[in-house]
């Protein structure tokens, strides 16, 4: 998926449903910014739009990297 110009892969997802009836999904994500492959990371999520959220808070940590320490950082940072 894209998501704000930098593409996302989603790897896996599990879901989690709790006695009280609460279903939470742990999903496995890799962001994919200039030709940089992060690591592969989970976010807990209780639906696609809260992923959705999630994945524009990261992606506009990793932009406020670049804007501030450049893109070398960038790749020192996420791989």
């Amino acid at each position: 998926m894209e998501i704000d110009g930098v593409t996302v892969e989603v790897l896996e997802a599990s879901k989690t449903e709790f006695v009280w009836g609460e279903t939470t999904y742990t999903v496995s994500v890799k962001i994919i910014y200039k030709g940089i492959h992060s690591k592969v990371f989970p976010l807990f999520v209780k639906n696609l739009n809260d992923l959705i959220n999630k994945l524009k808070v990261e992606i506009t940590k990793v932009k406020v990297l670049e804007y501030t320490y450049g893109l070398d950082e960038v790749k020192r940072v996420i791989t």
